[in-house]
């Protein structure tokens, strides 16, 4: 439909010329978008008041209104932040959460039955406190989902979205919860079931 409309306007623009000099520098002007011209794919349309001075109104407005679910142009989509997700990447997230959570709880309940942490990290943290443990523990995970939530559409690899990632934390959670169920059951002998 465009390249319709395009030629009609270039056949138009042939009868109105006075000469044929002219009618190609019309034609010219057309096909090339030059920014001189008044009107165009590419004229200025852009209001005096930049709408993006107001931060904090934007900010609340997009956060409880939200409206930019992708990208204007295609060839923008891997560097742009939208305002609005799918619901699933919500239930990834608080799913790994969760799993987080109960992996801490289970940790904790399996050191005090007689096994080691084995990341080397967070035996340091457990070496300063559970509190610390805990809070070290759950806030590294949830800033890293709200990173990858944020950018959940972006390609790593080259071909896998970082959804995919999110679902490769939530099933490597789901394994190291049954382990820890493993080690509560057949090494410790704990039920707690």
């Amino acid at each position: 439909m465009a390249k319709n409309h395009r030629s009609s306007r270039l056949e138009k623009d042939n009868r109105n010329a006075k000469n044929p000099t002219q009618s190609k520098n019309l034609a010219l002007e057309r096909l090339t978008c030059d920014q001189t011209a008044e009107y165009g794919p590419h004229s200025e349309r852009r209001q005096t008041i930049d709408r993006r001075s107001s931060f904090w109104w934007a900010l609340l407005y997009g956060n409880f209104r939200p409206r930019r679910r992708r990208s204007r142009r295609d060839s923008d989509h891997h560097l742009f932040l939208v305002d609005w997700h799918e619901p699933r990447i919500l239930y990834l997230s608080l799913c790994v959460l969760l799993l987080s959570c109960t992996d801490a709880l289970f940790t904790l309940n399996l050191l005090q039955v007689g096994a080691d942490e084995a990341n080397v990290f967070m035996a340091s943290m457990l070496e300063r406190g559970v509190d610390l443990f805990v809070a070290v523990k759950i806030g590294l995970t949830a800033t890293s989902l709200l990173v990858l939530a944020a950018v959940a559409r972006r390609k790593f690899f080259r071909s896998y979205n970082v959804e995919h990632l999110l679902k490769v934390f939530c099933a490597g959670y789901i394994l190291v919860i049954y382990y820890e169920v493993y080690l509560f059951r057949y090494v410790f002998e704990v039920q707690i079931f």
